[in-house]
C-alpha cells in the first residue's frame, strides 16, 4: 500500500533546459537581503536585516541590521557585520564609494543605536519610535562611520546614491527638518551630505520615500511613494505639476489593506516619478499608479533622461501600453480570509503582480509599461539594464505559470512554495527573452508563505559584466545565473512534500526533474528498486544510488546511508541510454537529517498557503498522506475516529537505530526505531513508535500515533531536536 501511495506523487512532467544557477556561498539562514551592489573586482555587498539569535530586548529587538562582503566567485564571505541596537535595526539600501567603502543606510526603532565620534546627529529623535541611520564600513567592513537621521517626524531611509565628488544621497519616507528644508508636506525627504559626512548641502522635505538615482549632470531622479491624507471620502493625494502624466491621481485611493507595503492598518503608497536639479528644483513630477499604488523596487535612468521603474502593485488598474508584453492583470487567484471572529470585516487588496515601466524625459507620457506576473501572486524585487538595454528582473514567484519556459510542472513555484526568479526583458517591453527559477532555495514552504501578499523581503539584483545575474534571497541565499549555459537537470526535491532542496541526508527519498534524463519510458523497477550503473544511474561521491523511478523527464532515487559524515556530495547523473547522453555532477550539501512528513494532496495542492482543501472544507494545517487505522487513506470524507490510531510516513530522517542498509526493500514485521517523532506541544495526539515500513524502501519510516480531538494537528514536529519542514501537520478525525 505505501509503494502505491508514495507513486501517486510520481508524473512525468514538461522537458526544459534550464540556464546554469548557482548557489553561492550563504550568509546565516535567517538573513534577508534587501539590497546588493558589485565592486569593480566583482565583489558582492549586500544589506538586509536578520533575526537576532541573543536579543537585547526580547520584545522589541525583534531584527539586527547587517551589512556583508561576499567574493566574486561566491566562495567566501569576506565580512559580515551586524548593526545593531536594542530594539528593530533593518538595513534598505546600499551604495559604495570609490575607495570600496559602502555607505548603508536604512530605520533603526534602538535609542542605543551605535555611532561614531563625530556623527552628523549623535542622538535618537525623541519624537518617534523610528528614525533613520547612514553607516559606512570600510572594505574590510569595520565600521568607520555611523550617525542617526532624524527629523521632525519618524524618517525611514529607503534610498542611497554617490554622487561624482563623493556626496551622499539618501531619500525616504517622513521629514528632516534641516534649516535647508523646505516646501511640502512632510511625507517624503531627500537629503545631500558632504563627501566627509559632516553637514547637509540639501534637504528637500515633500518629496522622496523610494529610490534615488543621479545622471551625470547631478540630476536627482526619485521613485517616490506618496501616501494619502485626510480622513474617509476626503482622502486626496499630493497633487503634482501639471503637464506630468499622472499630475494626480483620480481613481479611488483604497481606505485600508493597502498595496504591496501596506497591512490591513496602513495606506497604498502611490508611486510617482519626478526629476529635481543638482539645486533641488523640481524639473517634473508625475504619478504611475493605480488605485491599489505600486511600489518601485528598481530605477534605471538612460543616456536620454527616460526613467526606468519596475516594482510591484496590487492595483488592476495599473496603467500599462497597447503592444507591451503583458497588458492584462492576471493575478486573479481566488483569496482566502480566514474568519477570526465577528470583527473580522478586512479584506485585502488584490492579488500582488509585478509592472515594469519606462516614462519619458519629461515625465508627460509613458514610452512602453507591462505587467509582469501569473495568476497568484507575484512579486518584482530588483531590476538591472543589460549593456543591451535588456531589463533584467528579479522578484518573488508564487505562481506556477509565471514561467515562461518549458520548466517541469515538479520545479514550478506554487502558492505553497515561493521561488525567487530572474527574467530578462526586451529593451522595448514588448516581449521576453527568459526567466529562470532559483532551484534549490525555497523563499517560503507552506505556512511561511502565508505573507506573500505583504511588500517584497528580498531577492536583490546585480548584473555582472559577463552577463551573468547575481540576486540573494530572503533565507540567506547568494546565487549566480548564467543564461549563456545550460542544465539538464531543472530541480532536486523531496517527494513527500514537494520542497526544493539543495541538501541531503543519508537515506532521503529524492526527485530529480529534468530534460531527457532518461529513456522516455516510465520506468518502475518489477523489484521495487534497481541499481545505478555506469551507463544509466545517479552516484553521490561515487557511490551508487538505488532507482525507484525513471522517465525522460524524472528519476527518483535513494541517497546512499554511505554519505553520513560528509559535509557535501557530488551527486553525479549518468545517462548513456538516449539519443543525447547526459553527464552532470552537482554539489550538495550533507546534514545528519530533514525530516519531512508526506504530505496529501489536499495539502500539496492547496491554493492557500498553510491550509488544506478537501470537499470544498478550506482547513488550516498540511493534511498528511495519513492510513486510517483500517488501512483506508485518511481524508476530510473519510476521517479516523477520535482516540483511535492512524499511520503518517516519514522521510529524511538520515541515521536510525537499528541501522538501515541502502537500497533494500524492508521486510515484515516492522522494525521500530529510534530516535522517534515527536509530535509537538499542545497536539493532544500521541506517538505511539516511529518504525520501518515492510514492503517499502528503507528511506521511508511510519509513524503510528494515537489521535487527539476533533481537530488533530501535530504542531512543530520534530526528530531528535531537528523539525520537520511542515509546522503544522493535519489529519482529518470525527
Amino acid at each position: 500500500m505505501m509503494r502505491e501511495l508514495i507513486l501517486l506523487l510520481f508524473a512525468t512532467y514538461i522537458p526544459t533546459l534550464a540556464a546554469n544557477v548557482q548557489l553561492l556561498s550563504s550568509l546565516p539562514n535567517a538573513a534577508v537581503s534587501k539590497a546588493m551592489q558589485l565592486d569593480a573586482a566583482g565583489n558582492i555587498y549586500l544589506a538586509g536585516s536578520l533575526t537576532p539569535q541573543n536579543p537585547k530586548n526580547v520584545s522589541q529587538d525583534t531584527s539586527d541590521a547587517f551589512v556583508a562582503k561576499v567574493s566574486a566567485d561566491g566562495s567566501k564571505v569576506i565580512f559580515f557585520t551586524v548593526l545593531s541596537g536594542s530594539s528593530a535595526d533593518t538595513a534598505a539600501a546600499i551604495a559604495l564609494g570609490p575607495d570600496g567603502s559602502a555607505y548603508v543606510t536604512g530605520s533603526t526603532g534602538s535609542s542605543d543605536f551605535p555611532v561614531t565620534a563625530g556623527a552628523l546627529q549623535a542622538f535618537f529623535g525623541s519624537c518617534c519610535v523610528s528614525q533613520g541611520f547612514l553607516v559606512k564600513v570600510n572594505p574590510a567592513g569595520a565600521v568607520v562611520y555611523s550617525t542617526f537621521i532624524d527629523g521632525t517626524t519618524f524618517t525611514q531611509p529607503t534610498g542611497i546614491a554617490i554622487g561624482n565628488a563623493g556626496e551622499v544621497f539618501l531619500t525616504g519616507r517622513g521629514a528632516l527638518g534641516f534649516p535647508v528644508s523646505g516646501g511640502l508636506p512632510a511625507q517624503g525627504f531627500i537629503l545631500k551630505l558632504d563627501a566627509g559626512l559632516s553637514k547637509a548641502l540639501l534637504s528637500i522635505d515633500g518629496y522622496g520615500g523610494g529610490l534615488i538615482a543621479l545622471d551625470s549632470q547631478s540630476n536627482i531622479y526619485i521613485a517616490g511613494n506618496a501616501e494619502p491624507t485626510g480622513i474617509g471620502p476626503g482622502l486626496t493625494l499630493l497633487t503634482l505639476p501639471s503637464g506630468g502624466f499622472q499630475s494626480t491621481h483620480a481613481a479611488a485611493i483604497c481606505q485600508a489593506g493597502g498595496g504591496p507595503g501596506g497591512s490591513f492598518q496602513m495606506f497604498c503608497p502611490y508611486q510617482y516619478v519626478a526629476k529635481l536639479d543638482a539645486t533641488g528644483k523640481l524639473l517634473w513630477a508625475t504619478y504611475v499608479t493605480g488605485t491599489y499604488g505600486a511600489i518601485a523596487a528598481g530605477m534605471a535612468v538612460d543616456n536620454a533622461g527616460n526613467v526606468i521603474v519596475a516594482g510591484t502593485t496590487n492595483s488592476t488598474d495599473y496603467p500599462v501600453t497597447p503592444g507591451a508584453f503583458q497588458t492584462a492583470y492576471t493575478a486573479a487567484a481566488t483569496q482566502f480570509v480566514p474568519q477570526l471572529g465577528p470583527f473580522n470585516y478586512y479584506m485585502g487588496p488584490p492579488n500582488s503582480i509585478g509592472y515594469v515601466t519606462k516614462v519619458n524625459a519629461t515625465g508627460t507620457g509613458l514610452i512602453w509599461s507591462t505587467y509582469f506576473g501569473g495568476s497568484f501572486q507575484d512579486q518584482i524585487t530588483g531590476m538591472a539594464v543589460s549593456p543591451s538595454g535588456d531589463i533584467i528582473l528579479s522578484g518573488r514567484a508564487g505562481s506556477n505559470d509565471l514561467v515562461l519556459a518549458d520548466t517541469p510542472d515538479g520545479c514550478r513555484p506554487s502558492p505553497n512554495q515561493v521561488l525567487g526568479f530572474v527574467a530578462r526583458l526586451t529593451s522595448d517591453g514588448a516581449s521576453a527573452r527568459a526567466t529562470q527559477l532559483i532551484q534549490g532555495s525555497p523563499d517560503c514552504l507552506y505556512l511561511s508563505c502565508n505573507s506573500l501578499a505583504v511588500y517584497q523581503t528580498g531577492w536583490p539584483l546585480a548584473l555582472r559584466p559577463d552577463g551573468t545575474v547575481v540576486v540573494a534571497g530572503s533565507n540567506g541565499t547568494v546565487a549566480s545565473v548564467d543564461f549563456s549555459s545550460s542544465s539538464r537537470i531543472s530541480c532536486l526535491t523531496d517527494p513527500a512534500d514537494n520542497a526544493q532542496l539543495s541538501s541531503v541526508a543519508p537515506g532521503q527519498l529524492i526527485a530529480l526533474f529534468g530534460a531527457n534524463l532518461a529513456p522516455a519510458a516510465p520506468y518502475i523497477p518489477t523489484a521495487g528498486v534497481a541499481q545505478s550503473s555506469n551507463t544509466f544511474g545517479v552516484f553521490f561521491n561515487g557511490i551508487p544510488a538505488p532507482i525507484l523511478y525513471s522517465s525522460g523527464q524524472q528519476i527518483n532515487v535513494q541517497v546512499p546511508y554511505e554519505i553520513a559524515g560528509a559535509s557535501t556530495a557530488q551527486m553525479q547523473i549518468i545517462s548513456k541510454q538516449i539519443p543525447n547522453p547526459v553527464s552532470e555532477t552537482h554539489t550538495l550539501g550533507v546534514i545528519a537529517r530533514q525530516p519531512a512528513i508526506f504530505l496529501s494532496l489536499a495539502a500539496l495542492l492547496s491554493p492557500f498557503p498553510g491550509y488544506s482543501t478537501c470537499g470544498g472544507a478550506v482547513v488550516f494545517g498540511q493534511a498528511a498522506l495519513a492510513l486510517n487505522a483500517d488501512g483506508t487513506v485518511n481524508d476530510c470524507t473519510n476521517p479516523a475516529t477520535v482516540g483511535s490510531r492512524v499511520t503518517v510516513f516519514l522521510n529524511g530522517f538520515g541515521v536510525m537505530t537499528p541501522a538501515l542498509a541502502t537500497g533494500v526493500i524492508v521486510q515484515g514485521p516492522p522494525v521500530v526505531l529510534t530516535p522517534s517523532l515527536d509530535p509537538g506541544p499542545f497536539t493532544g495526539t500521541t506517538v505511539i513508535s516511529t518504525a520501518s515500513v515492510p514492503g517499502s524502501i528503507t528511506g521511508v519510516a511510519q509513524v503510528k500515533l494515537k489521535v487527539g480531538g476533533p481537530t488533530t494537528l501535530l504542531n512543530g514536529p520534530t526528530l531528535a531536536g531537528t523539525p520537520s519542514r511542515e509546522r503544522v501537520i493535519l489529519i482529518w478525525t470525527r
